[in-house]
């Protein structure tokens, strides 16, 4: 399995790597990581790393090390800012078909983002996404939304599946409740928590959130907001969505929990009454935090996906607004502040849209691409 960003940071690719590696091994396979950032952080694993100091480095050593393991899958984990030089994942795939190197190859597309190649690149970067499908015996989406548009829009030849990411947060062992996680986190037991877990991106609908906590309702002492995990990626080289200022939430009742480990993110999680993710785009199945929103148990309160596919929208589950309505989450925020039995009921509903999408029923649906 090959990935750029790999030191397991919540949320990235690499976490994705991570945990779909574990549950490849729980089955039985021997698994691999090839990565461009190996850290200390990764020496009990088997992960390979590749030297991106020079042009074409990567190639070399990537083909040195699949000449030596000659595996029967190599997966392909590609987000484009994850990698320091993308196009050079099109040369490692060609050339290990070319030496027979590997017995099939499956890419994973992230998302539908193209690559930076070289300046002026162009149309060149919608091709390297054409030839890199290609390259593949099976590529999987992430989002099901971008596997029906491939399907409309590029070669209808290519074997496409979607496969959704699972939570990257999951309750420990010992899982606390509502209140013991307050009781650690030194919180009240009495105050309505409404949580948010990600990065602070425009398109996930941060300023919505802001603009929501600001109205009339939201002005109680007893309601607060928390803000968990870091406010954005921290990878060199990447190109992700720029963060939102932190001026929005000037005078709100918040908690910023900053970058922390996954046990204290799952207590924060833990803590909270409700989670409000308010994605512009609408709910889609690469949106790891409303994963981990759901494994945690947690009534959720969403924006209305463009295509049906983790959940149904009709069988309420979860909750869902209109994208880029403050009025309508604010409404049902208050709704479920004071309805308990509504926040029971979606939290039974939270957990069977966590079981159906667990990192076991990934990696048996991973497996089967893989044709193993």
């Amino acid at each position: 399995m090959m990935t750029g960003e790999y030191p397991p940071r919540i949320g990235g690719v690499g976490d994705h790597a991570h945990k779909l590696r574990t549950a490849l091994v729980s089955l039985g396979l021997v698994c691999e990581i090839v990565t461009e950032s190996r850290s200390n952080d990764s020496e009990r694993e088997s992960v390979r790393s590749l030297d991106t100091r020079f042009p074409l480095q990567a190639v070399t050593g990537a083909l040195r090390i699949l000449r030596k393991a000659r595996p029967d899958v190599l997966h392909l984990q590609f987000q484009a800012g994850a990698f320091a030089r993308p196009g050079e994942l099109l040369v490692i795939a060609f050339l290990a078909r070319v030496f027979k190197l590997v017995g099939r190859v499956v890419v994973t597309l992230h998302d539908l983002n193209e690559p930076y190649l070289f300046p002026k690149a162009g149309r060149f970067r919608s091709w390297f996404f054409r030839q890199l499908e290609r390259m593949a015996d099976s590529v999987i989406y992430v989002d099901e939304l971008d596997r029906r548009w491939a399907d409309a829009n590029r070669d209808a030849a290519v074997d496409r599946f979607w496969i959704p990411a699972g939570p990257t947060i999951e309750p420990g062992r010992q899982v606390l409740d509502r209140d013991a996680s307050r009781t650690c986190l030194n919180l009240s037991k009495n105050d309505f928590l409404i949580g948010y877990f990600g990065f602070r991106q425009a398109s996930k609908g941060i300023r919505v959130l802001a603009e929501t906590m600001r109205r009339p309702e939201f002005k109680d002492p007893h309601v607060a907001l928390a803000l968990i995990g870091a406010a954005g990626p921290n990878l060199t080289g990447s190109r992700s969505e720029v963060v939102v200022e932190d001026s929005i939430f000037t005078g709100l009742n918040i908690f910023q929990t900053g970058a922390q480990d996954p046990a204290v993110i799952s207590m924060w999680l833990s803590a909270c009454d409700v989670v409000a993710l308010p994605f512009l785009e609408g709910l889609s199945s690469r949106r790891g935090s409303f994963m981990n929103a759901v494994a945690h148990g947690l009534p959720v309160v969403t924006t209305e996906p463009k295509v049906e596919g983790m959940v149904d929208v009709a069988s309420h589950e979860v909750v869902f607004v209109p994208r880029g309505d403050v009025e309508a989450l604010a409404k049902e925020l208050v709704s479920l502040r004071n309805d308990g039995s509504k926040r029971d009921r979606l939290a039974k509903g939270a957990l069977a849209v966590a079981d159906r999408h667990s990192w076991s029923e990934i990696a048996r649906r991973t497996r089967e691409v893989y044709g193993l």
